[in-house]
């Protein structure tokens, strides 16, 4: 309100809402000057998004300035799913976050961006550029705030502080990607004539609307609006050059697919995340009313989907000839010959056998091979180097992975994809039991802390394993044909799983316990691991061993609390003859995750001929069907041996909230 004047009119309050929506009291009255506090209850009937306007009734209508004046509700079907929705849209703001650093990354290791297009990283600084400005303005310039308040009077600023940060970070992101691309060796990639010209243009027509804005003849809201059809037309084409250059490469060596595949994951989360709340608040129209959004996310999509038919499919099924390109690059400092030639057997068939010639310096160079195998499986062939000993070939090889049907690798895609999401989500239910109880009595300690203990040291071995170049290189000269067991998604989902049990743990100091505590077995249990930790981090740093040996001690500790973690919960549940208070959903998402995890593992082990992957790691294998076996012991104590118990429990505690209310009632 504005104030009031020296005369001390009282105003009185009224609402404009929807028939659905119910306020008590009906009517509220503030007498002069006075500064007074009130509760409203509101109630409806309906979920639904509702503008309630107070209606001021006073003698002096200058007291106040009212253009303003509204509340905003939702009212949604179920509140879990506003939590549900919340943790999606921070899902998927990391993934689109992170996505820049894979291409980072595979650029550092590399050293060269040969196979990144310069015209899509060009076209996406514009764009986002342009996007950050939008939002940096809007959401601290107060002028031009006030503007898009006058054109939509009950509307809210459309941007938040997460907005702002977000769109900054993809142009920090994107200098990133642009500055490597000046320092590391290019392969003579520059930026086409046509994106010049577009890239222009851009600038140009962002220019002229300036300056009608600097000479008002149009609103400088108006000016953002512009810079905001900029970013969205930049996202329909930007990713066209990079889909033509892997094309016309026959390669997307040199291209993140983990970038586009969290991408693909962010931009799915995205449209459940519009559908979830169109469906909860029963707003379609959030939908439908803005087509261009719902649109370009399934152009992103689209877009994503091409890149992984052209990034997997170098995946070829027997009794198809299939040809790529092998690109060599890099300094030499004598020359050497490249003998592309394999003999052939009865496995593979591989024609156009070529000869590359180095040079002195920086060479880069680009044939096509053409193979035809005979039958599925996994094979490794190796190219001839003359003379020998000019340059170490240990690590000089083509793997060559020969599918059935290729179709059976999308499947297992999107099986992996599924058994991640079980496995990730599977936190979260136990988190919102204990939030909703705000209680952990019926949750085992000694189950959370071995489990973070576990997944503590599965997160280092993958973060050394894969960022640390010398561990890696000490894993390559034991294994001198294979390639790093963890990839970018196995330390993204480690850290969560961290984060989830931390969060669990958090929830165990700051709720009831009921008396539970770690117990001594457990505390020795884990005393244990950190002396096993401690020792061998020790032998490593005096060179007693080497530190991928440590790391694996880290990976065995993490095996040995998959097996024994669960023991404390199944005990407790036996001695309490229930399983309230542990959320029986974690195990049926983490059954899902373990089955789809092994039928992963039985298409691959089909459709490549490959069935030592499963028997040449019976640890995985055998680990997965105890977590399983777990998985089927906690869901017949819970549905079976202590249903009853479980159901009387729960209406005691319904009867006893009851109660507490009509005291307060009363």
């Amino acid at each position: 309100m504005g104030g009031c004047d020296d005369n001390g009119h009282n105003i009185s309050l009224t609402w404009d809402a929807d028939e659905q929506i119910k306020l008590t009291p009906s009517i509220i009255t503030i007498n002069g000057c006075e500064s007074e506090h009130f509760s409203i209850n509101i109630s409806s009937s309906k979920q639904g998004r509702f503008i309630i306007r107070p209606i001021i009734i006073t003698s002096n209508l200058s007291v106040v300035d009212d253009a303003r004046l509204f509340v905003q509700l939702k009212v949604a079907q179920y509140r879990p799913l506003i939590i549900v929705s919340m943790l999606i849209g921070w899902t998927y703001t990391v993934c689109w976050t992170i996505g820049d650093y894979f291409q980072a990354w595979t650029s550092y290791r590399r050293k060269s961006v040969v196979g990144l297009s310069f015209d899509f990283l060009y076209l996406n600084i514009v764009g986002n550029c342009c996007y950050a400005t939008f939002n940096v303005v809007l959401f601290c310039s107060a002028f031009i705030e006030d503007e898009y308040f006058r054109r939509h009077p009950f509307g809210l600023n459309p941007v938040v502080p997460n907005d702002v940060g977000y769109a900054v970070h993809a142009v920090f992101g994107n200098l990133v990607l642009i500055a490597q691309c000046y320092i590391y060796q290019n392969g003579g990639t520059v930026v086409s004539t046509a994106v010049k010209l577009l890239i222009s243009g851009y600038v140009l027509m962002v220019s002229v609307f300036c300056g009608f804005a600097i000479e008002e003849h149009m609103h400088w809201l108006d000016f953002l609006y512009i810079l905001s059809y900029v970013k969205l037309s930049t996202n329909l084409i930007k990713y066209i050059p990079q889909v033509l250059m892997n094309y016309r490469r026959k390669s997307t060596e040199g291209f993140a697919i983990s970038n586009r595949l969290l991408d693909l994951a962010g931009g799915l989360l995205s449209l459940l995340q519009m559908v979830l709340n169109g469906w909860n608040y029963d707003d379609w129209q959030s939908i439908v009313g803005s087509p261009v959004k719902f649109g370009l996310g399934f152009v992103s999509i689209f877009f994503d989907a091409i890149f992984m038919v052209q990034h997997y499919s170098v995946v070829i099924t027997f009794g198809e000839t299939a040809s790529f390109n092998i690109e060599a690059s890099g300094y030499v400092s004598s020359r050497f010959d490249l003998q592309l030639y394999w003999p052939q057997d009865a496995a593979m068939q591989i024609e156009s056998n070529q000869t590359i010639s180095f040079v002195e310096g920086w060479n880069n160079h680009s044939i096509s091979l053409l193979i035809e195998p005979v039958k599925q499986g996994r094979f490794i062939v190796q190219p001839w180097v003359e003379p020998k000993g000019v340059v170490d070939d240990t690590r000089l090889f083509l793997l060559i992975k020969v599918a059935f049907f290729k179709p059976l690798m999308i499947i297992s895609l999107m099986v992996g994809w599924s058994y991640t999401a079980c496995w990730s989500a599977g936190y979260y239910p136990q988190i919102w039991l204990n939030y909703r109880r705000k209680s952990v009595v019926g949750l085992s300690f000694d189950f959370l802390y071995i489990n973070i203990v576990g997944h503590i040291s599965y997160v280092v071995f993958n973060v050394f394993l894969y960022w640390n170049t010398f561990v890696e290189n000490e894993y390559y000269q034991r294994h001198p044909f294979g390639l790093n067991p963890v990839i970018g998604n196995d330390i993204g989902f480690a850290v969560h799983a961290v984060f989830g049990t931390g969060f669990t743990i958090f929830q165990c100091w700051i709720y009831e316990t009921g008396g539970n505590s770690v117990s001594k077995p457990a505390k020795a249990i884990i005393v244990t691991y950190l002396l096993v930790m401690f020792a061998t981090m020790g032998c490593a740093m005096w060179n007693v061993m080497h530190w991928l040996d440590f790391l694996y001690v880290l990976s065995y500790i993490k095996l040995s609390t998959t097996m024994i973690k669960y023991f404390p919960q199944a005990y407790m549940n036996y001695r309490r003859k229930s399983t309230e208070g542990f959320e029986i959903m974690n195990r049926l998402l983490d059954l899902a995750g373990g089955l789809f995890s092994i039928l992963q593992m039985v298409i691959n082990a089909w459709n490549f001929d490959d069935w030592r992957s499963i028997g040449g790691d019976p640890v995985k294998f055998g680990l997965g069907i105890f977590s399983i076996l777990f998985d089927l012991v906690f869901m017949f104590q819970h549905y079976i041996l202590y249903r009853y118990v479980s159901f009387l429990f729960d209406q005691s505690l319904f009867s006893s909230t009851s109660f507490r209310l009509q005291k307060k009632k009363r």
